[in-house]
């Protein structure tokens, strides 16, 4: 059997890609599905809804190998929650990194300094997006769910269980709920004490690399695998991203913005900062991924498309408005937290804001305004790595966002940094595959995604660009402190108000 199917399981969709074992692609399926948010701040999803999309994806890529798959391997979204019942049924669904109904306990968490302690002993900024806010939530707002279930997984564990009839969990996936020791690698007795459950309540923790088992004969059968196809345990799509694009160390950086971003490192010890400005989640005891999320990234382009400019004006109307002014945008400056915010400042109450309006300001200066802003933000997710570890030799980039010349020379400009774009955009399901790869044959070095990985261009930044916003950070930053005692008072007043923001 010469094939692996690397799955990723997004926030909106699934994707799976078939390769050969020499990492050649050969086929690709994804599957798009629903974010359930029926009251304010929930972001759930159907576990059931994803298990059958990554039934789908898995039988579309099986019938182009005749079943020769010898290994299926995972990237997963991080910081989902489930909770399962004694027979292992659904008493939840599976609660998302979006979700931001705990953000009343992350704030009471920061005033009694027990989120200090939770990032200090696990790397976790405070912020409702981590599974260990989530579960304080749930004990508070749902007392008897909470009691009933008796095991709290993520959704990459449940779609390996129903696989496979087995629970496990990897260390990347385990760093992301906010309970596993830096130093140990274990779940964290203190944390674990201070919510309520004890280690029987959570999966075993082993490496991504491991081989869970096989496919029980109900899947196997419906899929028409071989009796020999292997489930490996996979990692987080943060640190699978991250490998996947060719940043093994502290020389490189990734950056990758879709609908939301991320810049991200791997650093061979654990390190966190005194302002909790970015995670730092252990891969194992030798190296760590340190990164900083952000919640805006191209789903505040699509805001601004569609609200400052007309609805039906595409993206490249709106970049092509915004090349016509210079860098700077005119002094008008742009937050773009339209959806809370995690790095740089973790803040779920954080609204957005221009600063700087004047007359003179028209479209094309407030789409100028909006990318910079996005990039701004960018680079503050990106602060505490560069004040804790150096300026790295490059940025390694991906996504959507990233899509246009203007935007990436943007970036460049704004981070003074070279700019490397990567033409991969599947880097996850490509370094799940290698995990798939290590676990057939031990002798896998990581460092050959590297040589998978295409670079298609590089940016350098432009010393006039550079000298604009080398002068308009500081300002950025000045305003989005001011404004940090604001933002709850304004959550407050839209949460007390809603029928302001009713369409008529």
């Amino acid at each position: 059997m010469k094939y692996i199917i690397g799955i990723d399981i997004g926030t909106t969709a699934t994707k799976g890609i078939l390769y050969e074992k020499s990492g050649k692609e050969i086929a690709q399926a994804e599957i798009a599905y629903p974010l359930i948010q029926e009251k304010s701040g929930q972001a759930e999803e159907d576990p059931r809804l994803i298990f059958d999309t990554v039934q789908k994806i898995i039988y579309q890529l099986s019938q182009k190998a005749a079943g020769k798959i010898a290994a299926i391997s995972w990237s997963s979204q991080m910081h989902s929650l489930i909770g399962l019942g004694k027979d292992g049924e659904l008493l939840t669904n599976s609660i998302t990194w979006a979700d931001n109904r705990s953000s009343e306990i992350v704030q009471e968490a920061k005033e009694s300094k027990l989120a200090q302690t939770i990032y200090e002993r696990t790397g976790m900024p405070p912020h409702p997006m981590a599974p260990v806010y989530k579960l304080l939530w749930l004990k508070e707002e749902a007392p008897d769910i909470f009691a009933q279930v008796k095991k709290w997984i993520s959704i990459k564990e449940y779609i390996i269980l129903r696989l496979t009839g087995k629970i496990l969990t990897d260390t990347t996936m385990a760093a992301g709920s906010g309970m596993m020791n830096l130093e140990t690698l274990n779940w964290d007795e203190k944390i674990l004490n201070y919510i309520g459950i004890n280690e029987s309540s959570l999966p075993k923790i082993t490496k991504p690399h491991c081989v869970v088992g096989k496919v029980v004969k109900e899947y196997r059968d419906k899929f028409d695998l071989s009796d020999e196809t292997k489930i490996v345990l996979g990692a987080s799509d943060g640190y699978l991203s991250t490998i996947g694009v060719g940043v093994f160390d502290e020389n490189y950086f990734a950056l990758n913005v879709g609908t939301s971003g991320a810049v991200r490192v791997i650093a061979h010890e654990a390190i966190t900062d005194q302002n909790n400005r970015f995670f730092c989640y252990p891969i194992d005891q030798t190296h760590y991924l340190l990164g900083g999320p952000v919640n805006n990234g191209g789903i505040v382009f699509e805001w601004a498309r569609k609200t400052i400019f007309d609805p039906a004006e595409t993206a490249t109307d709106f970049l092509n408005a915004a090349q016509t002014v210079p860098a700077g945008s005119n002094g008008l400056l742009f937050h773009p937290y339209l959806g809370g915010e995690r790095a740089p400042i973790w803040d779920a109450q954080a609204r957005g804001s221009f600063v700087g309006l004047m007359r003179i300001h028209t479209k094309p200066q407030m789409a100028r305004s909006v990318l910079e802003g996005i990039v701004f933000n960018l680079l503050g997710a990106a602060q505490g790595l560069l004040d804790q570890m150096g300026k790295p030799q490059a940025l390694r980039v991906t996504g959507g966002f990233v899509k246009s010349d203007f935007v990436r020379q943007m970036i460049a400009d704004i981070f003074n940094l070279p700019v490397i774009v990567i033409k991969n955009e599947q880097s996850g399901t490509l370094a799940a595959m290698f995990l798939a790869q290590k676990a057939l044959r031990d002798n896998v070095d990581f460092m050959q995604a590297k040589e998978k990985t295409s670079e298609s261009k590089v940016y350098f930044p432009n010393p006039q660009s550079v000298a604009v916003y080398q002068e308009l950070i500081p300002i950025y930053r000045e305003i989005e402190h001011e404004l940090e005692n604001s933002y709850g008072k304004l959550a407050s007043f839209q949460a007390k108000h809603p029928q302001t923001f009713e369409q008529k």
